[in-house]
């Protein structure tokens, strides 16, 4: 079977058996959940759609990344496991005897599960995010996981009595020889040791990194945030029974399956940069909900003692108006705090920046006279300004005659130069026009940055009528179906090192 087909056979064996095992699971609702202890019924079956999905698409895009294959397989394994569990469940639980060798498919479900979080905490987070190891010594710590989960799951295989998850099931191998329980704890031991030398290459990574790789390393820290922002609320209500128990439970799948999703964004740099303005947002809503949350559970118990004092009993209509009032609160201190927020953590983003202004404008003003100027460059801005909200372009900033806009894909921003242009020509003005790809900072409205200043001398060397880029630029439009002149290496004034620019001569993108 050729690697090129292999990611779809395992996509299509991991979608049957979790498909197969969600039916299975769902036919046997009315089996009590109290009569055993296998968790949050088909947990498993997010963990499966989530790291077959991004394992598919990363072995698709990067066949050399070791992370897809990686995630192809946790991804069959967990796929493999709600089979195992919905089997189990009919054959022995809900109709027994009803489906063979149930007990074995109980068996398996009992100990999968620590292959899968060792290839997934140990080997996904050694290998993020290029598919090689950090360091050579690394593959140590690689090796020893690898062991460890094995003695795990044979100690867990070989335990006489209850399945671990189906408790009212018997160990259909427990009568055989099995591990030391001091050897299974220190194994357990070990293992939560090697998962934490593993975060920490993480760590070792992201200290020495810079630009995209460093990007990529927070894509991930933020899911390792979430999890364990949701661990929290679950290890509080871990011994209750209930609805809040499940939804705790829920949280915590729901936070850990996320942790594909946001290396599949990593390892892909599908929109990189947003996590800057995700982690800048998160911190926003989150110091806005926490604050009010704890005036409004202030407030709250100050109000309702003092009318017990006077009236002696508590209101529900206090408390409702207090919630309200907290509500129409959050709009107000979310613009008040959201400026401190942007000075401390600005959000960056790669960003074709664009700058354009009139050439000739000064004889222009002499020839015409104000008035008849004033109208002109009235027209200007209002056809700059309709290409700009064509192509997807967001306008920065004007200053007399010229304009800054930033476009989030840079195929975008050269269509609008270019009809830009032809526009403005209508008008019987002439422009020159700079672009330039580049890291920024977004703090707020404005944008700022090295980019932005290279942007703006980018186009100070443009001649009249000329669309000039700078070579990231033009790295990022290969494959487009452009015409470009090369106009030599600059010094940029207050730039540093020297830049290859480039005039656009033709653009057979310009009118699609």
């Amino acid at each position: 079977m050729s690697a090129r087909r292999l990611p779809f056979v395992i996509l299509g064996v991991s979608g049957c058996f979790t498909v197969a095992g969600i039916v299975l699971i769902a036919v046997t609702l009315s089996v009590p959940q109290s009569a055993t202890d296998w968790g949050f019924r088909g947990f498993t079956a997010l963990f499966a759609i989530t790291f077959s999905t991004v394992g598919w698409v990363i072995t698709r895009r990067q066949p050399g990344n070791a992370l897809g294959w990686l995630f192809a397989s946790v991804g069959l394994l967990s796929a493999a496991a709600v089979l195992c569990q919905g089997y189990a469940i009919v054959g022995e639980l809900a109709r027994p005897g009803s489906l063979p060798l149930a007990v074995w498919a109980a068996w398996l479900y009992s100990w999968m599960w620590v292959p899968t979080i060792t290839l997934a905490g140990v080997h996904a987070l050694l290998l993020f995010p290029d598919g090689h190891l950090p360091g050579p010594g690394w593959r140590v710590v690689a090796w020893l996981g690898a062991s460890l989960a094995a003695v795990v799951s044979l100690g867990i295989a070989l335990a006489p009595g209850p399945l671990q998850n189906f408790a009212a099931l018997k160990n259909p191998i427990g009568a055989g020889p099995n591990i030391d329980p001091a050897i299974q704890a220190a194994a357990i031991g070990g293992l939560g040791a090697t998962m934490a030398a593993a975060a920490s290459s993480l760590v070792l990574r992201y200290r020495s990194s810079t630009g995209i790789e460093r990007q990529q390393l927070k894509w991930i820290a933020f899911a390792a945030v979430l999890v364990a922002v949701s661990i929290a609320p679950s290890g509080l209500i871990a011994n209750s029974a209930g609805i809040p128990a499940k939804l705790a439970q829920l949280l915590v799948i729901v936070a850990f399956a996320s942790v594909p999703v946001a290396v599949g964004i990593a390892v892909l740099r599908y929109r990189l940069y947003d996590i800057d303005l995700l982690i800048n947002r998160t911190v926003v809503y989150g110091s806005v909900t926490v604050v009010l949350a704890a005036l409004f559970a202030g407030a709250n118990i100050g109000v309702q003692r003092l009318l017990e004092s006077v009236t002696g009993q508590s209101s529900d209509l206090v408390t409702g108006g207090l919630a309200v009032a907290a509500a129409l609160s959050f709009g107000p201190m979310r613009r008040a705090v959201r400026p401190i927020v942007d000075r401390l953590l600005p959000s960056r983003a790669l960003l074709t920046l664009l700058f354009v202004d009139i050439v000739g404008s000064t004889q222009a003003i002499v020839e015409l006279g104000d008035a008849r100027w004033q109208a002109l460059l009235a027209r200007f801005r209002g056809v700059v300004r309709q290409e700009l909200a064509r192509h997807a372009g967001r306008e920065v900033n004007t200053a007399g005659d010229g304009f800054f806009a930033t476009f989030d894909r840079p195929g975008d921003g050269l269509r609008c130069a270019w009809a830009m242009r032809g526009a403005v020509r209508a008008l019987g003005l002439e422009t020159r026009t700079g672009m330039h790809l580049g890291e920024c900072e977004m703090r707020g409205e404005e944008v700022t940055g090295l980019a932005v200043h290279t942007a703006a001398r980018v186009m100070t060397a443009a001649t009249e009528g000329e669309i000039l880029i700078s070579d990231p630029l033009r790295a990022a439009l290969a494959g487009t179906d452009l015409t470009l002149d090369e106009r030599g290496v600059h010094a940029l004034k207050g730039v540093p090192g020297e830049w290859a620019l480039y005039a656009v001569e033709e653009f057979a993108g310009a009118g699609s």
